[in-house]
């Protein structure tokens, strides 16, 4: 069994009785490009965009012009289908081509019952078929031998800076250091919007090699400030269904729950305040510069959002955020969208 990982460093562990060797992402592609394709690849973790080039790489090399690509690709879903679907795909003989190309997607979903049936196949799997398996975790008790486990982590943002610099390499075009961190910024880590936007900017820069920070402010929109934005004012006019999709849009962009919650505090310390200044008759001049909001735009929504909380329900909000707080921090990372969903709820919640 081999064990491959989209990490950034040599990792070493083990895995029951076996010892796991994870790889970069980039060695990874590097031995896809050279080796023998194996019968069997397990590709688990949460970047699919990073999966889904993985599988062109492999569709690349397993057919060849001339073959019938459409008659010996088949995608099989986990969630839908049986052991015994995938295990007909696989033996079934390829027709106008010498393979066939089997991709099971959300095969997480598969029964634990369909799993162990496919268990016998997966340790004697057939020469003329490449059967790719595609989860959120690995599946532990289907790995056998011969059966190569990618492990697609999210990329840290200093790899995806490298990796932008790649991307933007096969448009002929380089980025400078700061418009791709810039770029970043805008956008959040995820490759699947990232690509999107590079494809934009080699357009928009057209003959010119290099991209700036110019072109990044002019083409790119700022979906992770706007989002941000959009759920500062959710919360504050307590809409719940708007807050709970900026937040899911953070989210996907890999924004740290912690700091989402931090936003959250912050801006609702703001609302408090303002409230007690006004009680206090402190000119509304002097309230934003305590307050430190220069912008008309965010002085207008902050006055809204303070009409629909009492002064009263301060220590109420804060005490939940404090517990808010102490879940993420000891929570499993993977209920961290239901403790944010839960909080987002709370603060919602309309008085009577």
């Amino acid at each position: 069994m081999r064990i491959a990982a989209a990490t950034n460093s040599l990792l070493f562990g083990l895995f029951y009785d076996i010892i796991i060797i994870m790889i970069t992402y980039k060695h990874f592609l590097s031995e896809l490009k050279k080796s023998e394709l194996l019968p069997v690849y397990l590709l688990a973790g949460p970047e699919e965009y990073l999966k889904e080039e993985c599988i062109k790489i492999i569709k690349g090399r397993l057919f060849t012009p001339g073959d019938l690509v459409e008659m010996n690709l088949q995608v099989i879903y986990g969630d839908t289908n049986q052991a015994v679907t995938i295990i007909n795909a696989c033996k079934a003989m390829p027709f106008g081509a010498k393979k066939k190309l089997v991709i099971v997607k959300n095969f997480s979903k598969l029964s634990k019952e369909d799993k162990t049936q496919l268990t016998p196949y997966l340790s004697s799997p057939t020469i003329h078929t490449c059967l790719i398996l595609i989860t959120e975790k690995i599946e532990k008790d289907v790995v056998h031998d011969g059966c190569q486990v990618v492990n697609f982590y999210s990329l840290y943002e200093s790899e995806v800076n490298d990796w932008i610099g790649q991307q933007v390499q096969k448009y002929k075009k380089k980025i400078r250091t700061d418009a791709s961190r810039l770029l970043v910024s805008k956008v959040g880590t995820g490759l699947s919007g990232l690509s999107s936007e590079i494809e934009k900017l080699c357009l928009f820069v057209g003959k010119k090699e290099h991209i700036e920070t110019i072109d990044v402010t002019e083409v790119v929109s700022n979906n992770r400030e706007a989002n941000i934005f959009e759920l500062m004012d959710a919360i504050g006019q307590k809409r719940a269904q708007q807050a709970l999709k900026a937040l899911n849009d953070l989210l996907s962009q890999k924004e740290e729950p912690v700091k989402i919650l931090f936003m959250i505090t912050r801006h609702l310390r703001n609302i408090f305040k303002l409230k007690f200044l006004q009680k206090q008759g402190i000119p509304t001049a002097q309230i934003w510069k305590t307050l430190k909001i220069n912008w008309p735009a965010q002085q207008t929504s902050l006055l809204k959002q303070a009409e629909f909380h009492q002064e009263q329900d301060l220590r109420n909000v804060f005490t939940l955020l404090l517990e808010t707080d102490i879940s993420l921090k000891s929570q499993d990372p993977k209920l961290y969208y239901i403790v944010m969903e839960v909080l987002i709820f709370r603060l919602c919640q309309k008085e009577g």
